[in-house]
């Protein structure tokens, strides 16, 4: 299937959330695609938007192997992940400690390698959503305990924000013109299950009201469409083509974070 300029672009978790947004924004663009999720009954909602639709694990290295190869899209939008399992170091256990390295990763190294194995053709890009979660550590204005009951869920999306510059060393040796990005969301957002629940305990932590919580951290709200249309202009707009990692905000445009 092919929209402008040819392009076809494949979402993983496309059912739901940022995955869905995404998808909608895509396809109110002219571009066709396909959307990957577990859940059958989400999934044909976003069929009636115009998506085609592949119900599947996005962790199973099999499936996203015959899913690329089969649909061999332009774009790869590697989205899926797990809920984020919430509490101290100190006493989450170690599969809830890990169950974003077993999910988003798993899902984020399968869909790298899918895309070497398909092989999806020179000058196609894979797009792999990490977290604003990821700058943590080099980003002052994000203390560490602000994150305190994230558990592996930092480590797991710097590493996939990591993936996207060690998949770009191994195209250029490989000669495989595939292009890799990360993106990251900078800020909670309320507007999805995930955000909404995180938010939550954070703000139930501060002894404030969720949406005070937000505006206080974050100031005016990324909402899931929003995210979807700078996802779009990313995917569409040759300005965002050749750059690793872009922040997307609340603000007018996608915001370049490379070193």
């Amino acid at each position: 299937m092919s929209g402008p300029e040819g392009m076809h672009v494949m979402v993983t978790g496309g059912s739901a959330g940022l995955g869905r947004a995404m998808a909608e924004a895509l396809l109110a663009r002219g571009l066709e695609g396909t959307a990957i999720g577990r859940d059958a009954a989400r999934l044909e909602a976003i069929a009636r938007s115009g998506a085609d639709v592949v119900a599947g694990d996005a962790t199973d290295a099999d499936f996203m192997n015959r899913t690329v190869a089969e649909r061999r899209p332009s774009i790869l939008i590697l989205n899926a992940g797990a809920r984020l399992p919430m509490g101290r170091v100190d006493e989450l256990s170690f599969d809830d400690f890990s169950a974003n390295w077993n999910s988003d990763v798993k899902a984020g190294l399968h869909g790298i390698q899918a895309a070497f194995k398909a092989p999806m053709a020179p000058g196609s890009r894979i797009l792999i959503m990490s977290s604003g979660a990821a700058l943590v550590l080099s980003a002052p204005r994000i203390p560490p305990a602000g994150l305190r009951l994230s558990g592996g869920y930092v480590g797991a999306k710097r590493m996939l924000w990591f993936m996207a510059h060690s998949a770009n060393a191994a195209s250029r040796e490989r000669e495989a013109g595939l292009h890799f990005q990360a993106l990251l969301p900078t800020q909670l957002m309320a507007g999805t299950e995930l955000g909404h629940a995180v938010a939550l305990r954070y703000a139930d932590l501060a002894g404030v009201p969720v949406e005070q919580y937000l505006f206080e951290r974050y100031g005016p709200p990324l909402t899931p469409a929003h995210l979807g249309n700078q996802v779009a202009d990313i995917v569409c707009d040759d300005n965002y083509a050749r750059g690793v990692a872009y922040g997307l905000t609340a603000g007018p445009a996608p915001v370049g974070l490379d070193v």
